[in-house]
C-alpha cells in the first residue's frame, strides 16, 4: 500500500496551463487528476481521494478559496494539504487564500514551477493523517445539492467577518504606534474592498488632528489634493466645533501619473462609546462601486476597527503627555529618578547610597558688581543664556546639573549615570564651558563692556546620593566633604587667578590624559586635611607634537585662557621642586626664568614673592608647604 503513487488533484480551468502543470509534475510517484472548476473539484475529492490538492483561485462555479474553505471546514477533508497556485498575486487574494485555510500560497509563474515541485515533494513525503476510509463513507452522503448548500452557507461576507476581525485583533497589539495601526487598517481595508484611495482623519485632544492617506491606485497629485479637500470638508461637517491647532499628515503611497478618475466615494464616521472621533473616506474609479454587499463588509470592518484606532490614539496621546511631562520635570529631577517614579519604583528613588562621583562648581567672577549697573531683565536674559550654554556642555559629557545657586552651577558626573572615568568627563565639560564663555563674551548678550570670567573647581570622591527634604519638598542631590571641597576649590580660582582648578584626586585619575601644573597644597576652611590643587591646560602655545607624559596629544580643544608656554611650565616645575626643598634663591631663579617666556604668568610671580619672603624669614622646621585659607 505504501508503494502506491500519491494522488494529486489539480483544480485548473485553463486547458493549456493544466497540461503544463500535469506534464511538469508527471512522475511514477504521483497519480494526477484534474478538475476544470471548483464544483467538480469538490466532487473529485470524494471520488479520487487525493493526498494533495493544487488549486487556482479564479475558477468557474466556485472559486479556489471557497473550495478551500469548504474542505477545511469538514472533519474528514480538513487534513488534506492544499496549495494555492495562482496568477492573482495581490495582497487581498493571498489574504482570502490564507484565511480560508490554504497550507501554501505560490504565485503562478514560470520561475515558481520548481518551488511548487519542491513543495509537493516535501508535503507528500510527510505522513498526513488523512482518514480515507471515513472520507469514502462520507462520499455516500455527498451529492450536488449538499455541496451547493454547504458552500452557500460559507458566504464570503461571513468568512470576512470572522477572518478580518481576527486580523484586527492582531493589529490591536501594535497600539503603541498609531502610524503602524493606521497602515494596517489601510491594508485590511483594501482587502475588504477595492479602496483605491482612502483617507482617515482623526480628531485628537488639544486641537490635534491626524490625517492619513493611502493612494493604492496611485492617482495623480491633483486628484489626491482634490480628494483630500473633499475629505477635510466632510470631516469639518462631522465636527463643526473642532478647531485644528496642529495637523499631523502621513501619506503611505506616493502619487503617480494615471488616467484613472475618482467616480465613487463614501464617508463613514468612526465612533467609540457613542461619540464620533474620526472619519474614513474611501473612493474608487468604478462608478457606483459601493453596492449594498460591499457597504455591509465595510460597515462591519470599520465597526471593529474603531476601538483599535481609538486605542492607538489614546496611547499616542498618553506617550506624548509622558514625553512633555518628562521634558518639563527633567529640568528639576534626574532622568533615572524620574524613570523610577514613573515606573512605580518610588522606594528605590527615595533610597540613599554612597557613591564615588566627580563634582564641578562654576561661578561668575564679579557678577554682583556688574549686575548692580544692569536692569533686571538684562540680568535675567544674560543668566538664561549663560545657564543654557553651560548646561549644554555639561550634558554633552553625561553630567547632571544638580542645582543653580544664584549665578553658580553645581554639576555632578557619575552619580546618575555610571561612567568609566567621571573626572575625564568633568574636565572635558569644563573646557567646553570655558570655550562657550569666550563665545558669550564676543556676543551682544554680555552685561559688561569688560570680559566676564568664570571659575571652575573640580573634585572627586565619595558622596551620599539621595533625596533630601520632607514629604512636600524633596531634592535629589549629593552631600558630603567631596561637594564642599569642590566648592572651596572653585573659590580658589580667584586667588590663583586661573579659571580651571582640579583637586589631587582628579589629577591622580587623569594625569596621563590631560596637561596639568601643580599650583599648591592648601587647607581650605572646614577641612583639616590638606589637598593638592592643579591647574588644567588644554595644550601648549604653538604645540603640534607631544603634549602629555604618555607621548600623546591631549584630547581637549584649544582654549586661549587654558594654554601655557612649554618652557614656562618646565622652569616652573623645576622651581617648585626646589622650593619644597627650601632652596629659596634657586627656586626664585627658576621662576624668574619661567617668566622670561611668559611675563604675565601669575603663579610664577606668586612663588617668586613667597621664595623672597621665606629667604628673609624662613618657615619653621616642621613647615609642610601647606597654605591655609580661613575664608570660603
Amino acid at each position: 500500500m505504501n508503494n502506491e503513487p500519491k494522488r494529486i488533484l489539480i483544480m485548473e480551468d485553463s486547458d493549456i496551463f493544466a497540461d503544463m502543470l500535469i506534464g511538469f509534475l508527471s512522475s511514477s510517484e504521483y497519480s494526477i487528476e484534474r478538475a476544470v472548476n471548483g464544483f467538480e473539484g469538490i466532487k473529485k475529492v470524494y471520488s479520487f481521494m487525493p493526498h494533495l490538492i493544487i488549486t487556482d483561485i479564479e475558477m468557474p462555479l466556485f472559486k479556489g478559496y471557497q473550495v478551500t474553505r469548504f474542505l477545511k471546514s469538514r472533519k474528514n477533508t480538513k487534513t488534506i494539504p492544499i496549495i494555492m497556485f495562482t496568477t492573482l498575486g495581490e495582497m487581498k487574494d493571498k489574504f482570502w487564500g490564507n484565511q480560508a485555510g490554504a497550507d501554501f500560497y505560490i504565485e503562478k509563474s514560470p520561475e515558481n514551477f520548481k518551488p511548487l515541485k519542491d513543495a509537493v515533494k516535501t508535503i507528500l513525503s510527510d505522513e498526513n493523517e488523512i482518514d480515507f476510509a471515513m472520507l469514502e463513507r462520507e462520499s455516500k452522503k455527498i451529492n450536488d445539492n449538499t455541496i451547493i448548500e454547504t458552500v452557500n452557507n460559507l458566504l464570503d461576507s461571513k468568512l470576512f467577518q470572522t477572518t478580518v476581525i481576527g486580523m484586527l485583533n492582531e493589529l490591536s497589539n501594535k497600539v503603541q504606534s498609531q502610524d503602524m495601526v493606521i497602515e494596517g487598517i489601510f491594508r485590511l481595508l483594501n482587502t475588504v474592498c477595492e479602496a483605491e484611495i482612502a483617507v482617515i482623519i482623526i480628531r485628537g485632544s488639544g486641537g490635534a488632528m491626524y490625517t492619513y492617506s493611502a493612494n493604492h491606485a496611485r492617482f495623480t497629485n491633483e486628484a489626491v489634493n482634490d480628494f483630500l479637500q473633499v475629505c477635510a470638508s466632510d470631516f469639518s461637517g462631522l465636527f463643526p466645533d473642532f478647531q485644528a491647532a496642529s495637523n499631523y499628515v502621513k501619506h503611505f503611497f506616493q502619487a503617480k501619473d494615471t488616467r484613472k478618475k475618482i467616480l465613487s466615494y463614501i464617508s463613514v464616521p468612526l465612533s467609540i462609546y457613542g461619540e464620533n472621533f474620526a472619519s474614513v473616506h474611501i473612493a474608487n474609479s468604478i462608478n457606483e462601486y459601493f453596492n449594498p454587499v460591499t457597504m455591509e463588509n465595510i460597515t462591519v470592518f470599520l465597526g471593529a476597527a474603531s476601538p483599535v484606532i481609538a486605542n492607538a490614539l489614546s496611547m499616542r496621546e498618553l506617550l506624548e503627555l509622558q514625553k512633555n511631562t518628562r521634558a518639563a520635570f527633567a529640568r528639576y529631577v534626574p532622568a533615572d529618578v524620574m524613570d523610577d517614579l514613573i515606573n512605580g519604583s518610588a522606594k528605590k528613588a527615595y533610597n540613599s547610597e554612597n557613591r564615588n562621583v566627580t563634582v564641578l562648581f562654576s561661578d561668575l567672577k564679579g557678577f554682583t558688581a556688574i549686575s548692580e549697573h544692569s536692569d533686571a531683565q538684562s540680568i535675567v536674559d544674560f543668566l538664561n543664556t549663560w545657564f543654557a550654554k553651560m548646561g549644554v556642555e555639561i550634558l554633552s559629557e553625561k553630567g547632571h546639573i544638580d542645582k543653580f545657586i544664584g549665578d553658580a552651577i553645581m554639576a555632578v558626573f557619575g552619580a546618575i549615570q555610571t561612567l568609566e572615568n567621571s573626572p575625564v568627563n568633568a574636565i572635558k565639560a569644563a573646557v567646553k564651558m570655558l570655550a562657550a564663555m569666550d563665545v558669550i563674551n564676543s556676543s551682544d548678550t554680555k552685561l559688561s563692556r569688560s570680559k566676564i570670567e568664570i571659575g571652575i573647581g573640580i573634585n572627586y570622591g565619595e558622596c551620599i546620593l539621595g533625596n533630601i527634604g520632607f514629604k512636600n519638598k524633596m531634592d535629589y542631590t549629593i552631600i558630603g566633604d567631596t561637594v564642599n571641597l569642590a566648592s572651596r576649590i572653585e573659590s580658589l580660582t580667584r586667588h590663583y587667578r586661573y579659571p580651571l582648578i582640579a583637586s589631587e584626586y582628579v589629577y591622580e585619575l587623569t594625569k596621563d590624559k590631560f596637561l596639568y601644573r601643580k599650583i599648591d597644597n592648601v587647607r581650605v576652611k572646614g577641612k583639616a586635611q590638606p589637598v593638592g590643587i592643579y591647574a588644567v591646560y588644554s595644550g601648549f602655545f604653538g604645540a603640534q607634537g607631544k603634549v602629555l607624559r604618555s607621548g600623546e596629544t591631549t584630547e581637549l580643544m584649544a582654549v586661549p585662557s587654558l594654554m601655557i608656554n612649554r618652557n614656562t611650565l618646565k622652569n616652573y616645575n623645576q622651581g617648585l621642586q626646589v622650593f619644597y626643598l627650601r632652596e629659596w634663591k634657586l627656586a626664585q631663579e627658576y621662576f624668574e626664568k619661567a617668566l622670561e617666556t611668559d611675563n604675565d604668568d601669575y603663579l610664577c610671580k606668586l612663588y617668586i614673592n613667597r621664595a623672597a619672603e621665606y629667604s628673609r624669614t624662613p618657615p619653621p622646621d616642621d613647615w609642610d608647604g601647606v597654605i591655609t585659607f580661613d575664608e570660603k
